[in-house]
């Protein structure tokens, strides 16, 4: 059922849906008798392309998630008791041949860092960090914590939870680690929103740490702005795989 999820919800995705409809379109152009409905299918997909390269509408819902919280406040954070730093795992690729840094993705490193930074401004706190491993023979926490040891992190202070694949099961299966007790959640900007309704429904207390922000609210035009690019699809993708997450939560009764 997992499995299943996992290719549904990447059909979904801006890429797919736009190559699907140029095939079709394609195909139907070859047959004289729908070169009607094959320019209707082919003007469709190019718009779609041309809205996402551009972030049109992706990024102006971007922003709004990367900023529904903002960065954590460390006196805060200190005054609250936090004992915990939570850092959630993103993607990665394991490969012994590989340093441990080119086998975590890029927004996972980010995450990793963040989390990090805050361990170290508050004094007795603990690092956790939380991911297991789906299609991988190892785990994202097993490779985040090498990391973070690699870092100067004292491995006493670290923690991993390495069973869980997805977001609601790192909730579930931290809830009895953290309890009711407030503590820091860090995971990139867009998925913040779906990690805090996740976590606050099973009645924990995180405090959001959000990382890795993909959008500026004071961005600048630059020569680049004029044409689309890959990094506006790849924006699409974060909006479109965090409404779709966001959705399949609150049907299963998860947020």
């Amino acid at each position: 059922m997992f499995v299943l999820k996992k290719i549904v919800s990447e059909f979904f995705m801006p890429v797919p849906i736009v190559l699907s409809l140029l095939v079709i379109g394609i195909v139907l152009l070859w047959q004289k008798r729908r070169q009607a409905a094959a320019k209707i299918v082919l003007t469709t997909g190019s718009i779609l392309l041309l809205f996402a390269g551009y972030g049109i509408i992706s990024d102006a819902v971007l922003r709004k998630l990367e900023y529904q919280y903002p960065v954590l406040d460390i006196r805060a954070a200190r005054e609250a008791g936090v004992k915990w730093v939570v850092v959630l795992a993103g993607a990665h690729g394991s490969d012994a041949g590989l340093p441990v840094t080119s086998q975590l993705a890029p927004e996972t490193q980010v995450r990793l860092v963040e989390g990090i930074r805050i361990y170290r401004s508050l004094p007795g706190t603990r690092l956790l960090v939380s991911g297991g491993k789906v299609f991988d023979s190892r785990t994202s926490a097993e490779l985040m914590a090498s990391l973070a040891g690699e870092l100067g992190v004292n491995p006493e202070d670290i923690t991993l939870e390495d069973r869980s694949r997805d977001t609601h099961g790192e909730a579930v299966l931290l809830k009895p680690v953290l309890g009711s007790r407030p503590f820091v959640l860090v995971t990139s900007a867009h998925h913040m929103p779906r990690a805090m309704g996740l976590f606050k429904a099973l009645g924990m207390q995180p405090i959001p740490a959000p990382a890795c922000h993909y959008t500026r609210n004071s961005r600048k035009i630059a020569p680049g702005s004029f044409f689309p690019d890959t990094m506006g699809i790849r924006n699409s993708e974060f909006v479109f795989h965090e409404i779709l997450g966001i959705v399949t939560a609150r049907l299963m009764g998860q947020m």
